[in-house]
């Protein structure tokens, strides 16, 4: 045999005994169940060395550029006894095969390196840590003998490289597994970043009163009823709660009720057996899947009396059965609910069960429509425009005192926070790249460009003939809302009249325009 192998066919096609056989079918059985890498390689090395006999026995990794390394050795070294050969490892990290040697002091290209006259080193295996689809090696099994000349047999070189071949995926996995979980981690201290209080936008006295009420229950386990106008940031706040928590290592689940029919939203919510209903299968609900979190069911107001039954169950004992099923299954969840309805007007109608209606409002937190706090707006429109024009990779850094005006002036009644940010996300998108965002930017109904109508205009209609009473109001309010810039408030107090009145009579225009 040669004094020094490194071809693949001397050891590829060695049958391995049936004890090395089930050697190595026990522990890759034991580090498939390892996931500390500091445990993982200790077994790797305590099995390689007892198993062929040899003195000492290290893993050595390597950075990509396989420049530095870093050595694991057994436990029974320390200090100048981890040191290895360099020359050999990086021979066999550039020739990506196994190398071994009976004795080195005759091995023609090894017998003078210093690292192997310095070390003493007698008889050596070294194996490269492959894993497929890399380009180099993740490092090296290296075993050696200095007390005496070793026989290595080609057994122990077969096994060498089994072993090497389990061992590296084995490594790779783990390190696999701890990038997913680091990034996890920074993943979700992101997330709970985001929705820390100082997160959430708002140095309105409306807002910091919310902030208050909402840290007092934080890490209380009540059911919470968030309500507030359509795009006022109900969602934004459950979030709060829930990743200020101590439920926020758990998963915040939300799912709105008027997506989806009933059937549909029992089978989300509960789960569902095989053949329950057409095209059911095993399927576990989103209460399961929360289960330690928070479940978040938006408008809830569109749930039907028989869902309403079905929830208020569940709050009071914990439990459900899956749509089909007879098996009941308890959970420990938050469950917060939203709307944008009065819910007490729709239990007068009858659209809403009171019974369910005290369970869910234990606690109560109204979100300011954005025309309430005023004050947020400049501050939540800087904030858009940087979000956007980072994202749209333009360069606007401030608001012309006009524009601020304008968005300061508009009422946002129709979404709120929402529609400031889509307006801002327009005007970045529309607007000459530069460093300012000036009026002429804006959308018209911001600018308040309606066209102004001549006082005749509010009293005869295109023939010239008298407008009806319902005509005459529609155009009157048309024409002070343009005088107000669309500012709703600014309308009303115009007109002499309550805002809601103003309200009322809109919502009357627009049912009659369908």
């Amino acid at each position: 045999m040669k004094d020094f192998v490194s071809e693949k066919s001397e050891t590829s096609g060695f049958d391995l005994s049936p004890e090395r056989l089930k050697m190595l079918f026990q522990i890759s059985q034991r580090i498939s169940k390892i996931s500390d890498v500091k445990q993982l390689l200790d077994e790797l090395l305590h099995t390689a060395i007892t198993s062929i006999g040899a003195q000492r026995g290290m893993i050595i990794l390597t950075d990509e550029q396989g420049q530095n390394y870093e050595t694991v050795a057994s436990e029974s070294l320390k200090g100048k006894d981890v040191s290895f050969s360099t020359s050999i490892v990086r021979a066999v990290l550039k020739d990506k095969r196994i190398l071994f040697s009976k004795d080195l002091r005759g091995d023609s290209r090894f017998k003078d390196a210093e690292s192997v006259k310095g070390l003493k080193i007698l008889s050596c295996i070294c194996a490269p840590l492959i894993v497929p689809g890399l380009d180099i090696p993740l490092g090296t099994m290296y075993v050696d003998q200095r007390i005496y000349v070793k026989t290595f047999t080609s057994e122990d070189v077969a096994f060498i490289q089994t072993f090497a071949n389990l061992a590296a995926s084995a490594i790779s996995n783990v390190h696999q597994v701890e990038q997913l979980l680091h990034e996890n981690i920074r993943l979700r201290t992101e997330v709970e970043k985001k929705y820390e209080f100082a997160g959430i936008i708002g140095q309105s006295e409306a807002m910091q009163r919310l902030f208050r009420d909402v840290q007092k229950i934080v890490n209380d386990n009540c059911t919470v009823l968030i309500t507030g106008e359509s795009g006022s940031g109900k969602e934004l706040i459950a979030k709060a709660i829930h990743y200020n928590s101590k439920r926020k290592a758990k998963p915040f689940i939300a799912i709105n009720c008027g997506a989806l029919p009933e059937n549909l939203l029992e089978a989300e919510l509960f789960g569902s057996v095989k053949g329950a209903f057409t095209g059911a299968i095993d399927k576990k609900g989103l209460l399961q899947a929360a289960d330690g979190g928070t479940v978040f069911l938006d408008e809830i107001h569109h749930t039907s009396h028989a869902m309403q039954v079905k929830l208020l169950r569940f709050l009071q004992d914990r439990e459900f059965r899956r749509v089909g099923g007879t098996q009941t299954t308890k959970v420990d969840i938050r469950m917060i609910c939203a709307t944008n309805e009065d819910l007490r007007k729709a239990i007068q109608d009858g659209r809403f069960r009171q019974d369910f209606y005290y369970r869910i409002n234990v606690v109560a937190i109204n979100v300011p429509p954005l025309r309430e706090r005023s004050a947020d707006i400049p501050i939540l429109a800087e904030y858009f425009l940087d979000k956007y024009s980072k994202e749209k990779g333009k360069h606007f850094k401030k608001f012309h005192k006009s524009a601020l005006d304008a968005l300061m002036g508009y009422d946002w009644t129709e979404n709120n926070v929402r529609e400031l940010e889509n307006e801002i996300e327009h005007a970045v998108i529309f607007a000459e790249d530069g460093d300012t965002i000036h009026s002429i930017d804006l959308s018209e109904k911001i600018r308040g460009e309606v066209p102004n109508a001549a006082p005749v205009d509010l009293l005869e209609n295109r023939n010239g003939q008298p407008l009806t009473l319902e005509d005459f109001e529609r155009k009157y309010i048309d024409y002070v809302l343009a005088r107000a810039h669309g500012n709703k408030t600014t309308a009303a107090r115009l007109m002499g009249i309550p805002r809601s009145t103003l309200m009322g009579r809109l919502r009357k225009f627009n049912s009659t325009k369908k």
